[in-house]
């Protein structure tokens, strides 16, 4: 569904329109459960919790959602905040692994893959919140500068600011060649 179509669901939806919405919810659903998805860290639980919380806010929200803007961004935004809301709760809790127990090896890269988004999410989270948010929206729910800047309410030249300030001080937080993984935004040009 183009951003038309969804501009108009969102503005009947914006007047209590509950078959619009449920319309709107089944073409959003999927997009904000794997952004919420690759936020988590892959726990599905979190994501489709995420998912409902960000339905619900997308009805309530509805009224004071501004026509100018971009569903998708305004989506991308309420599925960000709330991922890193269950992220932040999550903070402080931490979870053993006994001694014992036996990994195969073929879960080891696995086991890797995570550590180092571990790694990654938390170098993120010593930057500045703003090149955080362009970051995150940016690498890891794949939207155009032009939404980042939208959800972000700035412009595209200021998102491409905040995502250089933001990689050059993640190459100075992360080694280029951890474990053998090449760096995550490596890959991809800001």
């Amino acid at each position: 569904m183009d951003n038309a179509e969804l501009t108009q669901l969102m503005k009947k939806v914006a007047n209590g329109d509950q078959s619009a919405f449920r319309t709107l919810s089944n073409a959003l659903s999927q997009k904000i459960f794997a952004m919420a998805y690759r936020f988590l860290s892959g726990d599905r639980a979190s994501a489709e919790d995420v998912t409902q919380d960000v339905l619900i806010k997308l009805w309530q929200y509805a009224p004071r959602w501004e026509a100018g803007g971009s569903v998708q961004a305004w989506v991308s935004r309420l599925t960000y905040n709330a991922s890193m809301d269950v992220h932040r709760s999550r903070k402080n809790k931490s979870e053993e692994i006994p001694e014992t127990l036996s990994v195969p090896e073929m879960a080891s890269d696995t086991v890797l893959q995570k550590e180092y988004k571990n790694i990654l999410l938390q170098a993120i989270k010593s930057l500045p919140d703003r090149q955080q948010e362009a970051l995150l929206l940016t690498y890891f729910h794949d939207n155009s500068r032009r939404d980042v800047a939208s959800t972000m309410k700035t412009t595209e030249k200021a998102v491409e600011h905040l995502v250089a300030r933001g990689l050059k001080a993640l190459e100075k937080l992360i080694p280029s060649n951890l474990n053998g993984e090449k760096h995550v935004f490596a890959a991809r040009s800001p």
